[in-house]
């Protein structure tokens, strides 16, 4: 059995090439500790982008993100539980969802997931708001 994670933050960017350019995107300059403004802000030192997988739309709407449930990877095991929880959630200048899976077991990776406990400051282009372990059978 393997025990699987998954965080979401939900955004605001001005535009799709400032979410996936200059927000999500490593600056591997410092070859020693590449970084991207994302891991800055949500407070995760290293995360492997390759699991990760984020989503502008010119607005978040829940039915509009509801159409692509079946593209994203487990949905099944957390996605009704995530909608449920941004019907709680003031949308409206929302425009982008983030989404990074972690896992233990034979292959792991983006195990400091498995103790993340959220952002420090509210006063980021993101915040986070959901955060579910599962286990695929």
């Amino acid at each position: 059995m393997t025990k699987k994670i998954i965080c979401v933050w939900i955004g605001t960017f001005k535009s799709e090439d400032k979410l996936y350019k200059s927000y999500l995107n490593f600056d591997y300059t410092n070859d020693d500790e590449p970084e991207s403004e994302f891991a800055k802000d949500s407070g995760l030192e290293y995360y492997d982008e390759d699991f990760m997988e984020s989503w502008w739309f010119s607005k978040l709407e829940l039915n509009e993100l509801t159409e692509y449930k079946d593209d994203l990877l487990d949905s099944e095991y957390f996605f009704d539980e995530l909608i449920a929880e941004l019907k709680n959630r003031d949308l409206t200048n929302r425009n982008s969802i983030s989404f990074l899976f972690g896992e233990k077991g034979a292959y792991p990776t983006n195990e400091i997931l498995f103790e993340y406990n959220g952002m420090e400051s509210n006063n980021k282009p993101i915040e986070f708001v959901y955060r579910k372990e599962y286990e695929v059978k």
